[in-house]
Order: structure tokens, then C-alpha cells, then sequence
């Protein structure tokens, strides 16, 4: 079988081709083509009967801007892409996020089919197909001046399927937020793809497509500005252009860069408010540590990366303290990571000037990844398996050339065929995609799962306990309430052992303490927690109010209550609160009072009714 280890092999003279010939090769083409778009869509098919689930909320069902339809549009353009969803929590995230193209597509969305995830889950999946199909030509035109092999045997092939197959793309094509991933790949392979185009025809067009299609790739998500570097080392290591050429052709690449920066940053410096940014280790996962544990632990997420690539169990949304522990760098796959690092690192720039195929696959791999490894600067969570998609691409091409050409490094078998080493591996991957897919169909399920994974997390701990909270609220079944009230008790103490910060958990120990455990001065605690991370947290403060009531501390209750009525004054359930604490303590007009606002809300209710009539009833017995 021919090597390319080396991508300055000769170009191969093909003998003049036939009219037949031509043909039957166009119809191989465009059947690859339909056996690479449809494996990609059947892999995720099973994802469009899904829900919305965990970050979905932020763009989409709970974001202002979105729900608007496309009026909303321009304020998603507008402002930083969390604005439309809670200034608070914007106010809490490091650096700022600007990729409005994607939530204009949601809003769009909207505006037709309201919120309807099957509609969206259906354009990821196409989508992503859309990108493997893509993948597929563009490998091909790299290919193309080297030695052929049977489509199904070739590098392309090979390499598209694999990528198309690997279950660290799951988070991606599932999770429909993360849509911002797929068009900001897709634009920048499109971008390559009329980038080479230019080089070879030098019409201006290409050019003026590759620049549009770069600027849409870079407001999907900031992560694409990585092609600036990759698109020119594509062209070093595959075609013959000078360096020259190829240096004056990123120009305009360049200044739509620049052009964008410029927007964005102006963009988050009107979107950012003076409050007091909340630095926790759910905003910034590096916060209890010191320099050298932070950056022990990044090579070691750099390490459970390439790990991931090879062996993608278990996946997981949640890489949040303390899933990875704090490392150290007396730890042995610390210093493994490094190793393996600073081997890649020697090896891609010693094959540089040799156009080394290795070197190039690594520089694909490492170039993107970079931007999330946490090094250059915070991306706020350890690691997250979205962070692989593009870099996934240079480990699929590095595998697919080593069971084409290499097939030896893996295993010593008898037949020397690529399928042989494939279909095994594409067998696991597939299976494990399918089935990932099922634990994100909607929020309860990928946290009922991933909990298991990310056991020591303080989110998914958090999250996990809110959802049984919330089924515990609405359940009508004692036995049922009683369950999830228990597990969601259960999950929130571990996620305050681990970040006592988190609001959510303080009020839901709270709650829970109060309404069904009965233990009170805990109830206190951690709703004066709750109060203290979340001043305007209605809940916190009806329940606090209840708590202190249940001890017998009714002016605390009292107090409590007004601040609760001042945050929801048209809240019936505050206002009979209010109106019973002051009863209790003689105060009867003022019950009276709030028993009539209650009543004003809701002339006809028969608790507050019943309330106004005792509180009536022992003021005219206290005046005689």
C-alpha cells in the first residue's frame, strides 16, 4: 500500500479518463456523499423526539429576546447573548459571550413553530450532517494529488465516518444550545473551502465568501477565530501555493477578526453592569486554588482529553468542582499529561518543515483546543466535552491514516484491510452515541444519569437535587413526595459540602427543612444563606417568614414577611402570611390590613375569607 507519511509526495499522473469512466466516478461521488449525510442524521435521529434540557432555558424558553420571535432579533444582536436571560446570573459569569447568530436562528424558530425542541433538534441533526458532509469534500480536495484508494478504504472515508460516529460530539448535536458549535465549525470549513477556491481561480468572489462566511462563523462562537492559523497551515501542508500567497490571502481573514473583536468587545462593555461580580467555583472552577494546583489540574484535564478521544466513557455535561479534583503536580498522570503534551508539541513543529502528515493532524488538534484549555485564559468550568468538537477533527484524520496506511501499529493481523480495524470501533462508537443521545432527553433525565458520573460535582448535585425539589412540589402522591423530598435533602447536603455558595442549595435546604422536616432553626440557616447570596429571592423570604413564625419569633417573622411583600406585592400567599403573624401577636388592624389587600387580589378567596373574618372577630372581642 503507497505511504504519505510525508504530504510532498509526487502528484500522481492519471491517464485520460473516458466519458464513461468520469461518470461512473461522479456517481460513486454523490453515492459517498448520501452514505456519509445519512449515517451522520440516523446516529442522532433518535435525538428529535427530545425535549429542551439544562442550558437550553438560556437561550431559548426563558430567554426574553428569543421568545419575542424575530422582534427579538435585534436585541440579540444587541447585547451580550445572557441578557435576554438573567442579569444576575450574566453578572456572575468571567469575560463576557457574544455568538447572537445562533439564538436569532432559535428566535426565528419561535417566531413559526413557538417552543417546539423537535423542530430544533431536527435542525442540529441536520446541521451536524451538513458539517460531516463537508468534512468528507474538503479531505477528499486534500487527498486529491495523492494515491486513491476504494472510497470505503480511503483517509476520507475513514475519517469523516469516525468523526461523524464519536460520542464526544453528543453534548454538541443533543444539547440544542450548543448549536453556537455546529454553525461556528460549519462556517469556518466553508470558510476554508472558498478561502482554496480563491487561492486557485483568483476571482474576488470566493474571497468576498470565505470573508461573509468567517464573520458568521465567528458571531456562532468566538472559538472559530482558530482558523486564522488553521486555513493557512492547511494550505502550507496541501497545495503548492507559496508561503507569500498564502500569507496575503488570510489578510481579509484578519481584518474580519479585528472588525469583530471590536463589535464584541464594544458589545459586552454596554451589556456589563457595576455589580459586584460572585467569584465561586460554579463561576470559576479554579477559585480555591493556587497557581501551581491550577495548572496542574488544566494538564490534567488536557490528559483525561486525549483519553476521551480514545475511550469516551464515561461522558458527562458536568466537569464542575469537584468531579475533577484539585491536582498536584506530584501526581503521576499530571506529569504523564505533560509528557504526552510536550511530545506532541516537539513532534508537530520538528515535522513542520518536512509538511510531516502527523505534524499537521496534531496542530489540528492542539490549535483549537487551545482557546478552552484554560491556559490562555478562563473558560470558568475545568473542561467540557463541546471543547473537542473541531479538535476531534485532527484526531479522527490521525486514526484514519493509521488503520489505511498503518494498520500494523494497531494490530499484527493477516488481512490487511482498513475495514477490518473500522467496523469494530465505528460499531462501539455508534452504540455509545445512541445511546447517550437517550440520557439527554430532557432535563431530569441527563441529571438522573450524569449524577452518577460527576458524583463529587457541586452542580450537578445542585441541579439534580432542584429537579427532585420541584417534582416533590408537585406531586400529589405522599409516598412519591416523600421520595424525591428525601433524594433532593440528599444530593443538595453533598453540593453544599462541596460550594456552601450556591443559592439554589441554601434555599432548597431551606424549604425542605421547613415544609417537610419541620427542623426549623436549619430551615433559618440556610435561608438566611439563601437572603444573603440573593437579596431578591421572593421564595426565600416567605419561607424564612414561616420558619421564624413556626419558633415563635413573629416580629423576625414579621419583618421578614414586609421585605417578602415589598419584592411581590400582588403575592396572595405573602399577604395572608403577613396578615396571620400579626394576628398572632394581637396586632389585629394590622392583620386586617393585609388580610384586605389579599382580598383586593382576590376577592373571592376563601382562606383569606375565613382569616379576615376570625381577625374581625377578635379585634371587636379585644375593643370590648
Amino acid at each position: 500500500m503507497p505511504q504519505i507519511h510525508r504530504l510532498k509526495a509526487e502528484k500522481i499522473k492519471n491517464p485520460s479518463k473516458s466519458p464513461l469512466l468520469k461518470e461512473t466516478e461522479n456517481k460513486n461521488k454523490y453515492y459517498t456523499y448520501i452514505v456519509v449525510f445519512l449515517f451522520s442524521f440516523i446516529l442522532y435521529g433518535n435525538t428529535i423526539k427530545n425535549e429542551y434540557a439544562l442550558d437550553d432555558c438560556m437561550v431559548i424558553t426563558k430567554n426574553d429576546f428569543t421568545q419575542s420571535g424575530i422582534k427579538g432579533i435585534k436585541n440579540i444582536f444587541s447585547y451580550d447573548s445572557f441578557k435576554g436571560f438573567d442579569e444576575r446570573f450574566l453578572n456572575g459569569l468571567s469575560g463576557g459571550r457574544y455568538r447572537p447568530f445562533s439564538i436569532a436562528t432559535f428566535a426565528v424558530e419561535h417566531e413559526f413553530f413557538g417552543n417546539n425542541p423537535h423542530i430544533s433538534h431536527f435542525i442540529n441533526v441536520l446541521l451536524y450532517s451538513l458539517t460531516c458532509l463537508l468534512i468528507f469534500i474538503l479531505l477528499t480536495k486534500l487527498f486529491e494529488k495523492y494515491p486513491r484508494q476504494k472510497w470505503h478504504s480511503s483517509i476520507p472515508f475513514i475519517a469523516t465516518i469516525l468523526f461523524a460516529a464519536h460520542p464526544i460530539h453528543t453534548e454538541v448535536v443533543a444539547n440544542i444550545k450548543s448549536r453556537d458549535e455546529i454553525f461556528s465549525l460549519l462556517f469556518s470549513l466553508l470558510t476554508l473551502w472558498f478561502m482554496w477556491k480563491y487561492l486557485d481561480s483568483k476571482r474576488i468572489i470566493h474571497l468576498f465568501y470565505s470573508s461573509a462566511l468567517f464573520f458568521l462563523a465567528l458571531i456562532s462562537k468566538e472559538i472559530a477565530v482558530v482558523f486564522i492559523l488553521i486555513i493557512p497551515l492547511t494550505f502550507y501542508f496541501f497545495t503548492n501555493h507559496s508561503l507569500k500567497e498564502i500569507s496575503k490571502s488570510i489578510i481579509p481573514l484578519l481584518l474580519i477578526a479585528i472588525v469583530f473583536i471590536i463589535i464584541r468587545q464594544t458589545i459586552i462593555d454596554r451589556t456589563s453592569t457595576d455589580l459586584i461580580k460572585i467569584k465561586d467555583v460554579l463561576n470559576d472552577s479554579f477559585a480555591e486554588m493556587n497557581f501551581n494546583q491550577k495548572y496542574a489540574t488544566i494538564m490534567f484535564t488536557l490528559g483525561l482529553y486525549l483519553k476521551l478521544l480514545f475511550f469516551p466513557h464515561p461522558l458527562t455535561w458536568d466537569y464542575y468542582p469537584y468531579h475533577i479534583s484539585i491536582m498536584e503536580w506530584s501526581d503521576f498522570s499530571v506529569l504523564l499529561s505533560l509528557l504526552i503534551y510536550l511530545f506532541l508539541l516537539f513532534f508537530a513543529f520538528r515535522g513542520l518543515k518536512n509538511k510531516n502528515f502527523f505534524s499537521f493532524c496534531i496542530f489540528l488538534y492542539l490549535i483549537p483546543l487551545s482557546l478552552t484549555s484554560n491556559i490562555l485564559f478562563p473558560v470558568g468550568v475545568f473542561m467540557g466535552e463541546r471543547f473537542l468538537y473541531a479538535s476531534s477533527l485532527g484526531f479522527t484524520l490521525l486514526i484514519s491514516y493509521l488503520i489505511v496506511i498503518k494498520p500494523n501499529i494497531f494490530f499484527k493481523i493477516i488481512f490487511n484491510k482498513p475495514l477490518f480495524l473500522l467496523l469494530p470501533v465505528l460499531f462501539l462508537y455508534s452504540f455509545k452515541t445512541i445511546t447517550r443521545n437517550n440520557a439527554w432527553k430532557n432535563d431530569f433525565m441527563i441529571l438522573q444519569t450524569d449524577v452518577e458520573t460527576s458524583y463529587n460535582s457541586a452542580k450537578s448535585n445542585a441541579e439534580y437535587g432542584s429537579e427532585l425539589f420541584h417534582k416533590a412540589e408537585k406531586s400529589m402522591d405522599k409516598q412519591e413526595q416523600i421520595k424525591y423530598y428525601d433524594l433532593a435533602l440528599k444530593h443538595c447536603e453533598k453540593a453544599f459540602k462541596i460550594d456552601s455558595n450556591i443559592q439554589k442549595v441554601n434555599y432548597i435546604l431551606g424549604a425542605v427543612y421547613c415544609k417537610y422536616k419541620n427542623d426549623y432553626e436549619k430551615a433559618i440557616r440556610y435561608l438566611n444563606n439563601s437572603i444573603i447570596l440573593n437579596p431578591q429571592h421572593f421564595n426565600s423570604y416567605n419561607n424564612l417568614g414561616i420558619a421564624y413564625g413556626s419558633v415563635g419569633k413573629y416580629y423576625n417573622s414579621i419583618e421578614v414577611f414586609e421585605k417578602a411583600y415589598k419584592l411581590s406585592p400582588q403575592n396572595i400567599e405573602v399577604l395572608n402570611n403577613l396578615g396571620t403573624t400579626y394576628a398572632f401577636i394581637g396586632k389585629y388592624d394590622k392583620a386586617i390590613e393585609a388580610f384586605e389587600k389579599a382580598l383586593e387580589i382576590s376577592p373571592g378567596n376563601e382562606q383569606v375569607l375565613n382569616n379576615i373574618s376570625i381577625a374581625r372577630k377578635l379585634a371587636e372581642e379585644k375593643s370590648h
